[in-house]
């Protein structure tokens, strides 16, 4: 099969956003049963979309559900798994796993524990995880609203008043990868590598069209470090025009 065959396959069977996402949480779900029989339900928080609800299903002194913040760096993370990055399903989950498993105090089951012992292996994530892990978790009281169907709420995110927050926010996001910077214009922004020779034009975002985005071929050409860049490029796109 032609590589361009394969490509165009691979693009209509891969999930979307909201499935890649639903996916993340039901492996929680599993992880937290096989890692700590800890049975939990998680969902996203209707009376705040932006936040990631997790309800402990047995008895407990502390709060049955807590929730923790989905910040970009976890819609990154969503994004790649969306893509099908080989691996980071497993690793993400069970980093969050561990985070809410250590405020109920569980413990990792003891068989898993020996096998672990007798391997020589240490239980615990990798730095590439451990830095896409989100905020610490926050207490929380509120109940959980599960909607009737399967599927996952689609997730709004919160209306940006301010044009400087937005912009910051997308400026300090680019900052994060090496060399790379944003220029703000009349009505677009760019984003730029600082090169030796030259700023080399990476893409343009419209800020008076929504999802109106140029992706230059030497971001395109960057592979690994571009499936990183464009999901953050393409949801500041989305969130145009500018107030």
């Amino acid at each position: 099969m032609k590589k361009k065959q394969l490509a165009k396959l691979k693009q209509q069977f891969r999930p979307s956003f909201d499935q890649a996402r639903h996916q993340l949480f039901r492996e929680m779900e599993k992880q937290a049963l096989a890692l700590y029989d800890l049975p939990v339900k998680v969902g996203i928080k209707l009376d705040n979309k932006s936040e990631m609800a997790i309800e402990f299903l047995g008895e407990t002194t502390r709060d049955q559900i807590i929730s923790v913040p989905l910040d970009e760096n976890f819609n990154v993370v969503v994004k790649r798994i969306q893509h099908s990055e080989n691996g980071l399903l497993e690793r993400f989950s069970q980093k969050l796993v561990e985070e809410f498993a250590n405020y109920w105090n569980a413990t990792l089951r003891s068989d898993i524990t020996k096998k672990e012992e007798a391997a020589g292996v240490v239980f615990e994530e990798t730095k590439e995880v451990t830095e896409e892990a989100t905020a610490p978790i926050v207490e929380e009281t509120a109940v959980i609203e599960e909607p009737a169907a399967e599927e996952p709420v689609v997730e709004t995110a919160p209306v940006e008043t301010a044009e400087g927050s937005l912009l910051d926010a997308f400026k300090e996001s680019i900052s994060n990868f090496p060399k790379f910077a944003v220029v703000q214009g009349e009505d677009a922004v760019t984003v730029i590598e600082k090169t030796a020779k030259e700023d080399r034009l990476l893409a343009t975002i419209s800020t008076v069209e929504a999802n109106q985005v140029t992706i230059e071929p030497a971001l395109e050409r960057k592979y690994k470090l571009k499936l990183e860049v464009i999901p953050v490029i393409e949801d500041f796109a989305s969130k145009m025009p500018l107030a």
